[in-house]
């Protein structure tokens, strides 16, 4: 494939940008059922796990970009982003004489997130914005304690405190950082006993608690779901793809502790995870940027057509 040639001397117009850039990747399912709701809008799509199926020049000229299909991505046509989850499935192990590939990749994400960087810092970026570094685990938890029951939950490493004497404990992880293998840190109970007091550790106490709830919010609209934990095999609920997830409804107060919360980070949108033990929320965490298709993919919870919806009001607010 050939890159397009940038137009001399070429300007940016907003007045002639239409187009809504979406950076994410090949397997997003949530990408493909929204598309459908965006209506008119012209969509470059961008899967970074596709990178070598594109051709791109970011210059001083300008921006100009060629998706497989040919479809052409300018400066002067960019109107706005939807950042949705630019991620590479197929892990690499980088052995310790280096990995070409792994270095490509992480070229290739650091020139689309600056973009996308750009574009939010311009207010052309739709319902998702650059996660705010203070509000990341811990500062969540804290935040959350003014408004949610909160888990006892430490962050170590050199020592282990007394109080992991008492009780049961899982252990989390502060990223998503794969540790070999593909391998990703899931939620579990551990032995605090055989914990190895060199590595750092997020620890929670253990809540038995009745049920796990998700809710996601959308520019102020909340969509709850829940699910039973009598039938969960483990700690995590990711690994337990066959949970039946049912609407439900949250009290006043529980609405708007979630608002509450959301007006203090900043964002937009996120999906909480919550646990309900004895009728009683009990705030995990909140991801800004949180998966969320699977609670609606028969279109029938709205929040497909709530996120449609928040992107097509920035979209069309941009003149």
């Amino acid at each position: 494939m050939r890159a397009p040639a940038p137009p001399a001397n070429q300007h940016f117009n907003l007045n002639d940008a239409h187009m809504l850039l979406i950076p994410t990747c090949s397997e997003d399912i949530t990408t493909d059922m929204l598309l459908p709701l965006l209506g008119e809008i012209d969509v470059f799509r961008f899967n970074i796990d596709k990178w070598n199926e594109y051709a791109w020049e970011f210059s001083n000229a300008g921006i100009f970009a060629q998706s497989p299909d040919g479809k052409i991505l300018a400066d002067n046509k960019l109107k706005c982003v939807y950042m949705r989850k630019p991620i590479f499935f197929d892990a690499i192990d980088v052995p310790a004489n280096g990995c070409l590939e792994n270095w490509c990749r992480e070229e290739v994400v650091r020139l689309w997130q600056d973009l996308f960087y750009d574009m939010a810092a311009r207010s052309r970026a739709a319902l998702v914005f650059p996660a705010k570094s203070k509000w990341y685990k811990h500062t969540q938890m804290a935040l959350a304690s003014k408004y949610f029951k909160v888990p006892e939950w430490k962050i170590i490493r050199g020592f282990l405190p007394e109080a992991l004497k008492s009780g049961k404990w899982v252990a989390k992880s502060l990223t998503q950082t794969q540790i070999g293998e593909g391998k990703i840190f899931l939620v579990r109970e551990i032995d605090v006993d055989k914990i190895d007091p060199y590595y750092p550790w997020f620890l929670q106490r253990k809540i038995d608690a009745q049920y796990d709830l998700t809710a996601v919010f959308v520019e102020g609209e909340i969509f709850a779901f829940e699910t039973s934990r009598s039938e969960l095999k483990g700690e995590d609920v990711r690994i337990n793809t066959k949970l039946q997830w049912d609407r439900t409804e949250l009290s006043e107060s529980e609405l708007l502790a979630i608002k509450s919360f959301m007006k203090d980070t900043g964002f937009a949108f996120g999906r909480f995870d919550f646990l309900r033990k004895d009728g009683e929320l009990i705030f995990l965490e909140m991801n800004p940027n949180g998966m969320w298709a699977w609670l609606d993919m028969d279109y029938k919870n709205g929040i497909f057509e709530s996120v449609a919806n928040a992107i097509k009001r920035k979209y069309n607010s941009i003149n």
